[in-house]
């Protein structure tokens, strides 16, 4: 199913670029229905999608038993999937029906090389979200705030 430019304007991580722009990624995007129970990532293997939460609820679990949900529209799952090497840090499993976008990693790169001005946009947003999580990544106490 085509995903329209005003799918992408409704959602944070898109809602600075041009309609040029939204052109060019919702081409890239594809909308996909989550079943529950349903994993959308595995901790450890390769990273080949990268995926934008349109509904449903999602557990995103990292080793030594840290965790949270994800179930607001625009959350993200897979942003291993630009980032060396690109291997999945956490496994991330839906909780309940849902949709997502979805973009394969392999375009996801070719997007980020080709226009500068998608990539940096892109990349500030995506450099936010995973600062917010790496606590959960490296599980140490202190980045906990415990």
């Amino acid at each position: 199913m085509v995903v329209s430019t005003t799918t992408l304007n409704d959602i944070p991580l898109f809602e600075d670029l041009d309609e040029g722009a939204l052109q060019t990624i919702s081409s890239m995007m594809h909308l996909v229905k989550v079943e529950e129970g349903e994993v959308l990532a595995q901790r450890g293997e390769p990273a080949h999608s990268f995926y934008v939460i349109l509904s449903g609820n999602y557990l995103v679990s990292f080793a030594g038993g840290r965790s949270f949900t994800l179930h607001e529209k625009g959350q993200i799952v897979g942003w291993s999937s630009i980032v060396t090497p690109f291997k999945y840090t956490a496994t991330a499993v839906a909780l309940t029906h849902g949709q997502a976008l979805s973009m394969s990693s392999e375009d996801f790169r070719q997007l980020l090389q080709e226009d500068p001005r998608i990539s940096e946009k892109l990349m500030l947003k995506i450099s936010a979200i995973i600062s917010q999580r790496m606590p959960f990544v490296t599980g140490t106490k202190s980045s906990l705030g415990l």
